[in-house]
C-alpha cells in the first residue's frame, strides 16, 4: 500500500486538491449535507455548475491561506436561502477536517481548521441557527 506525502506547504494546486477532495467526500459519504450541495448544484462534479463552485471555492481558500486576491464573492449571501442547521454545519467541519488532516501537515492544517471554525460560527451566527 503506498501513501501519499501530506503537502506542507499550501499552494493553490493543494487547495485546488482539497475542495475537490472535500466535496467529493460530501456527495459521498453524508446524507443531509450532500442534498444540500446536490439541489443547489446537482450530483456530477465534472458539471459545468460545479467547476465554478469549485474554482470559487479554490479562490476564497486561497484568500485564506495564500491572502490571493482573486476571490471576489459574498459567502454570507451564498448561504442565506439554504436550508442549513447547527448540525449541518457539524458535520461539514468534522468532514472538512478529515480532508485538512489526510492532505496537510498539521501545522499547515491547523489553518485552514481555524479558520472553517471561525467561519462556521460566524455563518450560524448571522443566519441566526
Amino acid at each position: 500500500m503506498t501513501f501519499s506525502k501530506k503537502h506542507n506547504t499550501i499552494t493553490k494546486e493543494n487547495i485546488n486538491e482539497m475542495v475537490i477532495t472535500f466535496y467529493t467526500k460530501i456527495l459521498k459519504e453524508d446524507g443531509e449535507v450532500a442534498q444540500v450541495f446536490k439541489d443547489k448544484l446537482g450530483d456530477d462534479l465534472n458539471s459545468d455548475i460545479w467547476q465554478e463552485h469549485i474554482k470559487i471555492l479554490t479562490n476564497f481558500w486561497a484568500m485564506i491561506g495564500l491572502q490571493d486576491p482573486e476571490y471576489r464573492g459574498n459567502p454570507m449571501r451564498a448561504h442565506f436561502d439554504l436550508p442549513l442547521s447547527r448540525e449541518k454545519f457539524g458535520s461539514w467541519l468534522v468532514m472538512f477536517f478529515e480532508v485538512i488532516d489526510t492532505l496537510y501537515e498539521p501545522e499547515i492544517g491547523i489553518i485552514f481548521k481555524s479558520r472553517a471554525e471561525n467561519i462556521a460560527s460566524n455563518f450560524m451566527r448571522n443566519l441566526q441557527l
